[in-house]
């Protein structure tokens, strides 16, 4: 009972309470709304919290490499999302954005050589103007097909390369983010060659290039003679220009020696670690 009683004094005091805290917190609104209400007057900024990093959208498989899609092409500009920028050395991971490209700002197309195991072919679009993303301009864009690996899988160009153990990917790439991997953190080197070819060519190898790119290759596999970097990179030369090349062996270094011959490829340009 003595409990009861106590328990009772003790809600009767709070009851008692609550008609002068009811006009404090009214009053306080009040005041506040004053001052939101007084010309030029603010809310004060608050520190907003940290982005969080994005999730993985491919998080069984190889991080610098993933489809990209194409958000809207019209009057000669269009727009890429999933193009593969900076890389963060400490965690290892990119930085994946929009590309606004202009077709008029299109200055010279390269075809691309990697070293590196068997190598690696690529195609090199380089842009005087018109080319940006978030805000900041784009000297080039690197466009590859490359075997899709998970994480950790060591590639086999003759095992699994020939086998079907890979799925096909198409990846775009800033140059500058190309260089930082292949050769700044891998120690390779990068030669490119700018293609013989008219500018309406080099408008369409563009074009037919992006095209490529962002289509989906859903179930499709790499093959290193068949569907490799390489093959996929003739097939573009070949829609849009029109010269369908007979090669035996589509290793990256084959091929660049039979365009070289053909007059296709002008001087080569290297990029290498000093």
């Amino acid at each position: 009972m003595r409990n009861t009683g106590n328990l009772l004094r003790r809600l009767a005091g709070v009851l008692l309470f609550v008609p002068f805290f009811v006009p404090s917190v009214h009053a306080q609104s009040s005041a506040l709304e004053e001052l939101l209400s007084a010309p030029g007057a603010v809310l004060p900024e608050l520190a907003a919290p940290s982005p969080l990093l994005p999730a993985e959208t491919f998080p069984e498989m190889e991080q610098d490499r993933k489809p990209a899609a194409q958000v809207s092409k019209a009057g000669g500009v269009r727009i890429i999302n999933g193009v593969r920028f900076e890389r963060d050395a400490a965690s290892n991971t990119y930085a994946w954005r929009e590309l606004k490209i202009e077709d008029a700002g299109l200055d010279e197309v390269y075809f691309g050589y990697r070293s590196g195991g068997v190598g690696h072919s690529f195609l090199l679009f380089t842009f005087k103007s018109g080319a940006e993303s978030a805000g900041k301009a784009v000297s080039g864009l690197v466009v590859e097909a490359l075997p899709w690996k998970k994480k950790g899988e060591e590639y086999s160009p003759f095992g699994g390369g020939i086998t079907g153990k890979y799925a096909l990917v198409w990846n775009m790439v800033a140059w500058d983010s190309f260089l930082e991997t292949a050769v700044g953190r891998d120690g390779l080197y990068a030669d490119v060659y700018p293609m013989k070819v008219s500018r309406e060519e080099k408008l369409r190898l563009l074009d037919e290039a992006v095209s490529e790119a962002v289509r989906g290759h859903d179930g499709e596999k790499y093959h290193t003679f068949f569907n490799s970097c390489s093959s996929n990179a003739l097939k573009v030369f070949s829609r849009a220009t029109g010269h369908h090349l007979v090669i035996g062996k589509m290793l990256p270094s084959v091929v660049v020696e039979h365009l070289k011959l053909r007059g296709f490829l002008g001087e080569r340009q290297r990029h290498e670690k000093i």
